[in-house]
């Protein structure tokens, strides 16, 4: 399954394009997905006027992630996900959402809140047994998935919008055109098969050829943004609080109201009191801050560390070093319940990897390139005299079981991706690379078209969903290829 994934995320990523409630409440993988650990309020990337922020893109993973996993029967692993690259996934999808979503709104488009509201209602999650919209189910939801109601409503608020495109996306069809792809669906091959593996250990490391490889691709290969930097750290749990003094503050007006329960209600003292705590002593403490702040300014203090973090380093206020100047003094910013001041001393510039540092991330690369050449070459030499076993007459959605093929040569997956490619290609003989070790020879003995008038009328409202989906499809990415040069795209992940 994850080979067939592999080859098939761009096509997989359009049924969740633009859809922030599919997975809400789905349940995540007991692994929790990544937590990159990254500031709330930080953005992963800018795109026009649009940002992506961190909890909009964790949440477009999590989707992402449960949707791999439940195409692939619960069988998804950490080191799949990693390999699949899905945090780069979810990223380049969000792009492609706020591409469009800069689109529609230069074009005019907005949404209501009636719109948002009934949206809302019609989320069969968000539903009570009896179909009504449950508030407490709602917030419940939210909740679970770190969101809030004013974040999520401003995602689905956006959905809305970028839905709104969806009439310019749509061409009607014409009965020649679902001929011509019902043709393409129903036509039946008799296939000869045989199977050819590859053993990677054959494969023979040539420094030279792995330097030029790096040398090609080098502009891959950097080091991320340092900044070196002294930290001063002042905890909001050190500060000692009269309950009685929380209570007072508690009690102001302006204050109470922040404290709320899932149905609305505010909270009594008792309840809310934690919470309360917290506040509060993060508002003692920022007066502290200040005041440290100018000590460590006038040198009467010094510093508690000195550090490097990187451009990833999201725990940090990456956006105000990136303005500022070495020497400079930030002011004092939240910070894992405190607050921390932090003096920018030096700032590494990004730069190309040598080959030495880029070596290793670059091997895999060379490896599996070296192993698809040498069998893909194999495959070829092995066409001119090659017969294999007949496997019948098969057509795109033929399954394995019904030509009674052992999952020894090709899996459930495989055999389907195998049948893609042997119906996408034009070539009497051939062959399919399954893997970087495992290839497909096929020879088609005879064809067959099995689409009668009956037949043709029984399929042609799938015909017409699936061509307009096609087609749909490619307009969309055509004009997401379009507003990529219109609108500067600003990308502050790095990878992981």
């Amino acid at each position: 399954m994850l080979t067939w994934m592999q080859h098939h995320k761009k096509y997989l990523i359009v049924t969740i394009w633009v859809s922030t409630i599919a997975f809400v409440g789905a349940g995540f993988l007991g692994w929790g997905a990544y937590d990159f650990n990254l500031n709330r309020s930080s953005s992963v990337a800018i795109v026009g006027n649009e940002k992506i922020p961190f909890d909009e893109w964790d949440m477009r993973y999590k989707q992402i992630l449960s949707y791999y996993n439940q195409i692939s029967n619960g069988t998804l692993t950490q080191e799949n996900a990693k390999d699949l690259g899905i945090e780069n996934i979810a990223l380049s999808s969000l792009i492609e959402d706020k591409l469009l979503l800069n689109f529609a709104k230069d074009l005019g488009i907005g949404v209501s809140e009636n719109e948002i509201l009934q949206k809302l209602a019609n989320t069969k999650e968000f539903q009570n047994p009896n179909g009504d919209f449950n508030k407490t189910i709602y917030y419940d939801l939210l909740n679970a998935n770190n969101l809030t109601p004013k974040d999520y409503e401003t995602q689905l608020a956006n959905e809305i919008i970028i839905s709104k495109l969806g009439p310019i996306l749509n061409i009607s069809s014409k009965d020649e055109e679902l001929k011509m792809l019902g043709s393409s669906y129903f036509m039946q091959d008799d296939l000869s098969i045989a199977k050819i593996d590859y053993n990677p250990k054959n494969i023979n490391l040539d420094e030279e050829e792995l330097k030029k490889l790096w040398n090609i691709h080098k502009q891959d290969y950097k080091t991320q943004k340092v900044y070196e930097i002294s930290t001063y750290f002042l905890s909001a749990d050190d500060e000692k609080i009269d309950e009685e003094e929380l209570l007072k503050f508690y009690n102001q007006d302006e204050n109470k109201l922040k404290y709320k329960d899932s149905f609305g209600k505010i909270k009594d003292f008792q309840s809310a009191k934690n919470e309360v705590a917290k506040d509060y002593a993060l508002i003692r403490l920022k007066n502290l801050a200040n005041a440290k702040f100018l000590d460590l300014k006038n040198k009467k203090d010094n510093f508690q560390k000195d550090i490097n973090i990187t451009s990833s380093d999201f725990n940090y206020p990456i956006e105000l070093l990136n303005k500022a100047k070495n020497a400079e003094l930030l002011r004092p910013v939240l910070y894992d319940n405190g607050y921390i001041i932090i003096r920018l001393n030096k700032t590494d510039p990004v730069r190309i990897k040598t080959f030495e540092e880029a070596r290793d991330e670059v091997l895999p690369m060379y490896l599996s390139e070296q192993t698809r050449k040498n069998l893909e070459e194999q495959a070829k030499n092995s066409l001119a005299d090659f017969k294999g076993d007949d496997i019948g007459f098969v057509s795109r959605d033929s399954s394995r079981e019904s030509v009674k093929l052992s999952d020894k040569i090709l899996n459930d997956s495989e055999f389907a991706y195998f049948l893609i490619n042997v119906f996408n290609a034009d070539q009497k003989s051939s062959y399919v690379l399954i893997n970087d070790n495992k290839a497909i020879l096929y020879k088609i003995n005879k064809q067959k078209l099995d689409l009668s008038a009956d037949k043709f009328d029984q399929y042609k409202l799938m015909l017409q969903q699936n061509l307009q989906n096609l087609k749909a499809s490619e307009l969309k990415q055509e004009l997401v290829d379009r507003l990529k040069k219109i609108y500067p795209i600003k990308i502050y992940y790095k990878g992981n």
